[in-house]
């Protein structure tokens, strides 16, 4: 009779076992599961945050608040949002852009190629971590024929096989309004100005 009783407690020492790492297994994925759910609520209350903004009221007064601006909302143009949040998003972007940059980028166009970004984006898995307005040293503000234009520098850490950084330069000038609208922008290589 003793022999039959250790092979009885070896299973249930073993059916324990499993189940306790069944549980941690549960409880780890359960808080992941969790930490994915908070960041995707922080991103999506930023990007009601930004859609409920009235560009009318409040719109950015300085070079630098209007580069800052487009930069937010591009990294979560960036960041894996549904469509439609996308199409809301780009179409709020566009209120930013100079009447000659839109000129040459219909409404359609923009959102064509948005959208067949994005999805090169995603399919590299690369996407934009955090961006931050820098050099303000090397910002400038100037007047040519009567118009005043300013450039402003944001640098994007983007995460794809590791993490870079790419400045961009964002060439702005006023409109008729006195608001400042953002004319383009380039890639700066090696973060020289």
């Amino acid at each position: 009779m003793k022999k039959s009783k250790r092979p009885m407690s070896a299973i249930f020492t073993v059916i324990s076992i499993v189940a306790v790492i069944l549980v941690l297994v549960y409880i780890n994925q359960s808080k992941q599961s969790e930490k994915l759910k908070e960041a995707s609520l922080k991103k999506l209350s930023e990007v009601e945050k930004l859609l409920e903004m009235d560009l009318d009221n409040d719109y950015p007064a300085m070079p630098r608040d209007l580069a800052k601006l487009h930069g937010d909302m591009t990294r979560l143009l960036y960041s894996g949002l549904e469509d439609e949040e996308i199409k809301e998003l780009a179409i709020m972007i566009r209120e930013l852009y100079d009447e000659e940059f839109l000129a040459i980028n219909s409404e359609e166009k923009y959102l064509a190629d948005l959208y067949t970004d994005i999805a090169y984006w995603h399919q590299l898995d690369r996407r934009i971590e955090y961006n931050l307005v820098v050099n303000k040293d090397s910002e400038k503000q100037y007047t040519i024929d009567g118009v005043e234009y300013a450039n402003a520098f944001v640098s994007f850490t983007i995460t794809e096989k590791g993490q870079t950084s790419e400045l961009w330069r964002y060439t702005m000038r006023k409109d008729k309004d006195n608001k400042w609208k953002i004319l383009g922008w380039e890639y700066v290589p090696d973060n020289k100005n």
